[in-house]
């Protein structure tokens, strides 16, 4: 079957094999570029004051220890 293409039929075929490969590169770079747009996640905040007061909150809700507060409050409060 093979011996039977002619020079149209490996030009079609490649230019079918080119533009999946063009296609599937924009999916690529669409995918890279929406991924770097992402906001930052608000799981932590670049505001001191709100990253004060979520740690507050977790000291609160006991999932911090006292020393673990002190040690991140004095990082946070060492970035002003």
């Amino acid at each position: 079957m093979i011996s039977n293409l002619t020079g149209w039929h490996f030009l079609i075929i490649a230019g079918v094999l080119a533009a999946m490969l063009l296609i599937a590169l924009a999916v690529v770079l669409t995918v890279v570029y929406l991924a770097r747009r992402r906001p930052a996640s608000s799981g932590n905040p670049t505001d001191p004051a709100a990253r004060l007061a979520q740690l507050d909150q977790l000291r609160a809700q006991g999932l911090v220890t006292e020393a673990e507060y002190d040690a991140k409050r004095r990082e946070i409060l060492g970035l002003l």
